[in-house]
């Protein structure tokens, strides 16, 4: 374990690189949390795992580093009773970096749940409302993009087959149809400006 630490001491820890072959190296040893029984290690086991997901980041790695995050959450548990002064900052950077590997899985849904914690632990943080304000935005353009291809493929079968369909009521189904697609695309051009933070999430309430 000491040489182990000391290796550790000596390399860049925001060197992806370098914590990625450091972590691969020593891998038995860090996934083997019965060593991490007192605080010290505990909190040495949750850095180094914290920076190996932030460097399999750089890989594209989400779904591996979840996985990692998921044993920091089970060293998180053992670290309450430690007295660290660490523990909240390290349970906060936990959250943080899965909300971000959820969203870049496209699990928006998912990953804001991580953000309202977030912006409930820090309401007046940037960061946190900047993601969770883009995760709205992607779930709302993924709804806006749906409804335009149902309302535009609506739009061509009504030019093409619509007197055969709708026979004297033509007229009619093409205004309608006209009219969602138009007010489709204006919301399209809009839906960022929709967009809110909940009243229970904004900053200072």
């Amino acid at each position: 374990m000491d040489q182990i630490r000391t290796e550790l001491y000596k390399i860049d820890m925001n060197n992806p690189e370098d914590i990625l072959k450091f972590y691969q190296k020593h891998v038995q040893y860090y996934e083997n949390l019965n060593k991490a029984i007192d605080r010290m290690t505990i909190e040495e086991f949750i850095v180094v795992k914290q920076k190996y997901c932030i460097a399999l980041e750089t890989k594209n790695k989400y779904s591996e580093a979840i996985i990692i995050l998921q044993k920091v959450y089970i060293l998180l548990d053992r670290l309450k009773n430690k007295s660290s002064k660490y523990y909240n900052s390290l349970y906060e950077k936990t959250l943080f970096w899965e909300g971000i590997f959820l969203g870049r899985q496209n699990k928006y849904t998912e990953s804001n749940e991580i953000f309202k914690k977030l912006i409930l632990l820090d309401p007046k943080n940037e960061r946190y409302q900047d993601w969770y304000l883009t995760n709205k935005e992607c779930l709302i353009k993924n709804k806006i993009d749906i409804m335009e291809y149902l309302f535009s493929a609506s739009f061509f079968i009504t030019v093409i087959w619509g007197d055969k369909l709708f026979d004297s009521t033509i007229f009619y189904v093409k205004l309608i149809v006209i009219a969602l697609l138009i007010s489709i695309v204006t919301i399209k051009q809009l839906y960022r400006k929709m967009i809110k933070m909940p009243e229970s999430e904004k900053p200072g309430t």
